[in-house]
């Protein structure tokens, strides 16, 4: 969805597999730096280790006036994904970031920064007036359901370049990692041939980006839980976060057939060691109950809110 207004791996590589303009290397399967699924990690463990330790997340885009990240402190979250900037579009001051991560007696949260890589924002730092009338080559059609939301040639190298700065400054206020939306964009293109190809290539970019900065930086998409079946995107990411498995927003039970292909997608996921975190939309007991039963009892890692995402629901 769009806003509203570690050691990764043994330095030997086991595969190597070019990419155009890029060398990645491939890990083996399983959790890696992170131990087996359920083991907690051990003091100063690394970003892999509470990632893959993590039983529970909560997730917050907007509304952080007054209280910013002090909601975040103050949960039992053992992952928090949060916009990359406050309520006006300021990065988070790492000091912020840290203390928001920070737990007595416990290894620190994981602090996900959001950044959407498949669509362009008009409340966003980068975005400039001149655009209404005179808009970049990369800018296309507003989102008719997300107002100040535009698809984007995600390919364009101007674009990539404006995502680019925007994920330095999100590196720069301290966060574990990267919570990167719009990762489905391609099937917004179907006038790009290539687009499917082109959004692999560009997520594994963001890896490479990152990750000559800081080799342990956490890499995690939203959506398009079936790229994990080609095989140059498995090294490129951690773990995924996947919306409505079981109810589009809001309290509208999902299709069978969707539900039976997302849960064959994530046990891809799961085989090749990288966490599984979903996103159901519903604000009504019983149901979000039985919500959190029914992703848990798949080995997933739920989380239930509200469709705006402007609030740190309790978790469960």
């Amino acid at each position: 969805m769009n806003r509203p207004s570690a050691a990764r791996c043994p330095r030997a590589a086991l595969l190597l597999r070019a990419l155009p303009g890029l060398l990645l290397v491939a890990c083996a399967a399983g959790a890696g730096a992170g131990g087996q699924p359920g083991t907690p990690p051990a003091a100063g463990a690394t970003r892999q280790a509470r990632l893959h330790a993590a039983r529970s997340w909560g997730y917050q885009l907007t509304n952080y006036i007054p209280a910013r990240l002090g909601p975040v402190g103050a949960s039992s979250f053992d992952l928090v994904v949060v916009d990359a900037g406050d309520d006006n579009g300021a990065p988070w001051p790492p000091a912020e970031v840290h203390a928001a991560a920070a737990r007595t007696g416990q290894n620190d949260r994981v602090m996900l920064g959001y950044l959407s890589i498949g669509a362009a924002e008009s409340y966003r730092p980068y975005w400039q007036d001149t655009w209404k009338t005179s808009p970049p080559a990369w800018l296309l059609q507003e989102d008719p359901d997300w107002p100040g939301s535009f698809n984007v040639a995600y390919w364009h190298p101007d674009w990539q370049a404006t995502v680019l700065r925007s994920l330095d400054r999100l590196m720069d206020s301290g966060f574990d990692g990267v919570y990167m939306d719009l990762v489905d964009a391609y099937y917004r293109n179907p006038q790009h041939p290539a687009a499917r190809e082109d959004m692999i290539t560009w997520v594994c970019r963001i890896a490479a980006h990152a990750h000559a900065r800081d080799p342990d930086f956490l890499i995690v998409p939203q959506n398009a839980s079936e790229l994990i079946r080609d095989p140059r995107y498995v090294p490129c990411v951690d773990a995924l976060g996947n919306e409505e498995t079981f109810m589009y927003a809001m309290n509208t039970p999902t299709e069978p057939e969707r539900q039976t292909q997302l849960l064959a997608d994530y046990a891809q996921w799961k085989a090749r060691g990288k966490p599984v975190f979903t996103i159901e939309y519903a604000d009504r007991e019983p149901l979000i109950t039985q919500l959190y039963a029914r992703a848990r009892a798949a080995g997933l890692v739920p989380y239930v809110t509200v469709r705006n995402v402007d609030v740190l629901t309790p978790g469960r």
